[in-house]
Order: structure tokens, then C-alpha cells, then sequence
């Protein structure tokens, strides 16, 4: 009969055993998940499912909690977003203001890291938790060779620039650009003028997601450059009702075998969706009532994003969502998540 000391260290060692084969086989699903980001004609009956701001229906947004329970789950993706504070410490939050899911007020922009880090984030009923608003650097560390992360980096202009190219440099630091998606609504030429050249850096280090609207400035060259340069995988076409005039283009990004993005939000409460009053830019947030027509397209708020049965019916096949666990439910009964 084995010893107690034994037994504890062939314990240990089936431990670790197990400890090293999650990682492996977390790595080897990281690589699997590109394989599938980067062939979708070889998948025809799958849809990608990405957690925006991770699973945080029972934790704060974009916290490491968020993070481990979207990759529970089965999301594909994990999607963060990215701003600055006032001293250019790269956070990973959403909101441009503070009140909604800290314990703190103001814009974020406006405060230096040293007040950020002092606050607690708040889950989505307003409850306190112990979870701290995250660097970039701390979410990479947590997610490195574990998921396909997304990210959308909310500064804007040259601001823009210059902070896609610090995310660039510091997923090269981490060797993390090859499990990155990041998205950018910049034209061809422009991505390669201003972030590829000074970063050294080309499609084929990372997958870039351009991001297009009906609105987008000369749509059709915009959708043409990138569909035509044989390094994109996928494309966020952002429609929201059924006369958008870039529906027109979805069927030609879909017979490229690009991937069509879109971002579904679901309402929060029954009531409606939690935003804020001026959307990315206040303070004030309010319940944004979801109820959509398909009617008037002078109206932001007759939107079907929220109607997944419209959203594929219009072509989506990578869908940015809040609610990852409901949405993989309702795409397994659909035949929609076959490897």
C-alpha cells in the first residue's frame, strides 16, 4: 500500500499533467479558431460568435471575469475595447465616461491612471465588485494563447493612429499578433501610409477587420481595396434596416470568403438597452427603448440589429454580441455552429 507522501505526489503530478494538457489543448483551440477566422468558404454552416466586452451579463464588462466566462462558454471570439486615460495609460473600457460601470465620474480621458486604478468596476444592475478597470497589458497577459481576442479601439483621428500602432507594438512584445483581430474604419492606403510602415508590420502579421457603414465615404472603392487585396478575413458591414444601401455589397464579401461582421446588441432589460444619452460621450446614461420596425431610416433607433432572425436573413456570419451564451444556443438549434 502506497504512503500518504505517496499518494500526494502522484496527486501533484496528475495535476500538472492535466495543468500542461489545458494549455496545450487552449492553444491548439486558439489555432484551430484562426484555421476557421481564416478559410470560411471551408465553413459554410458555421457562424463565428464573438463576446463583446467578454460574458458580463453575471460580471462587470471587460473584466478578467468577463474574459474566463465568454471562453467558458464557447464564444469563438473575445472582443475588449481600448482608450486612454489623461496620462496615455491604455485601458481596456468602453464608455468614454466613467459613471456607468465604475464607482468613479467624469471622462476617462480626463483622469489620470493613478484615480482609474483606485475604482471598482460595477456589473450591469449597478452591484459593486472588487474588479478593477484593466490596463491592455493585464488583459493580454490573461488571454495570451488562450483565445482569438478583437480589438476596438474607441480614440479617434491621428489619436487613432497613434494608439493602434502602440497596440501593434505591444502584441508584437507579447507575441500575441497572431491570435489578434484588430478593427479599424481607416481606407487601405491610409492603414498602410500611417500604422503598417512605421510599425514595421503587414496583414500578414495579424487579421485586420475594416469596419464599413452605409455612410462610409465612397463605399464602394473602400469595400473593392480590401476585398481585393487577398489579406482580409473578415469585414464589420454595419446595416441596420433592410433598405441600407450596404446590403448591396454583402453578397460580393460573402463569394470572397470574408467573413460579414456585424455587432448584435440584445436589451439589457426588458425595457430597453442601456446607453448612454449622447451616445460615447456623456455621462448620463438612460434605457434606450428597443423596438424595431424596419421602417424609418431617419430613425437611430428603429434598428434591427437586435433581431438575429433579420440578421442573418441579410448575410451576417460573425456576429459581436452581449448576450454569447443565448446566441450560440439559438445558432446550435439553427445548424449554424458546424466545424
Amino acid at each position: 500500500m502506497r504512503t500518504f507522501k505517496e499518494l500526494r505526489f502522484l496527486g501533484m503530478v496528475m495535476f500538472l499533467l492535466a495543468a500542461l494538457t489545458v494549455c496545450s489543448q487552449s492553444r491548439q483551440d486558439v489555432e484551430n479558431t484562426i484555421n476557421i477566422i481564416k478559410h470560411r468558404k471551408q465553413y459554410p454552416h458555421y457562424v463565428l460568435v464573438s463576446a463583446h466586452r467578454g460574458y458580463w451579463a453575471d460580471y462587470p464588462e471587460n473584466s478578467l471575469n468577463a474574459y474566463r466566462m465568454a471562453m467558458d462558454i464557447g464564444a469563438d471570439i473575445i472582443e475588449m475595447d481600448v482608450r486612454l486615460t489623461k496620462d496615455d495609460e491604455m485601458v481596456v473600457f468602453h464608455d468614454a465616461c466613467l459613471d456607468r460601470v465604475t464607482t468613479g465620474y467624469g471622462r476617462l480621458r480626463e483622469e489620470a491612471w493613478s484615480y482609474v486604478s483606485s475604482l471598482f468596476l460595477k456589473k450591469e444592475d449597478g452591484t459593486v465588485t472588487t474588479d478593477k478597470v484593466l490596463k491592455l497589458s493585464e488583459a493580454l497577459d490573461f488571454l495570451k494563447d488562450k483565445a482569438v481576442i478583437a480589438l476596438d479601439i474607441k480614440e479617434s483621428g491621428k489619436l487613432f493612429d497613434a494608439t493602434m500602432i502602440r497596440v501593434l507594438q505591444m502584441l508584437k512584445s507579447k507575441s500575441m499578433l497572431w491570435q489578434s483581430i484588430v478593427k479599424g474604419k481607416m481606407r487601405l492606403p491610409v492603414l498602410q501610409q500611417n500604422v503598417l510602415q512605421p510599425t514595421s508590420l503587414t496583414l500578414d502579421d495579424f487579421i485586420y477587420t475594416p469596419i464599413a457603414f452605409s455612410t462610409t465615404s465612397d463605399l464602394a472603392t473602400y469595400v473593392y481595396e480590401f476585398t481585393a487585396c487577398g489579406k482580409i478575413y473578415a469585414m464589420e458591414m454595419v446595416y441596420k434596416q433592410s433598405n441600407d444601401a450596404i446590403i448591396d455589397f454583402l453578397s460580393g464579401i460573402h463569394n470572397a470568403g470574408i467573413w460579414i461582421g456585424q455587432y448584435s446588441f440584445w436589451p439589457e432589460t426588458g425595457e430597453g438597452v442601456i446607453a448612454e444619452k449622447i451616445p460615447l460621450t456623456d455621462t448620463d446614461p438612460i434605457i434606450r427603448k428597443y423596438d424595431f420596425k424596419d421602417q424609418d431610416p431617419t430613425n437611430f433607433l428603429d434598428d434591427g440589429r437586435g433581431d438575429w432572425d433579420w440578421l442573418f436573413l441579410q448575410g451576417a456570419s460573425y456576429v459581436i454580441t452581449d448576450r454569447s451564451e443565448l446566441l450560440i444556443e439559438y445558432l446550435t438549434k439553427r445548424g449554424r455552429r458546424i466545424k
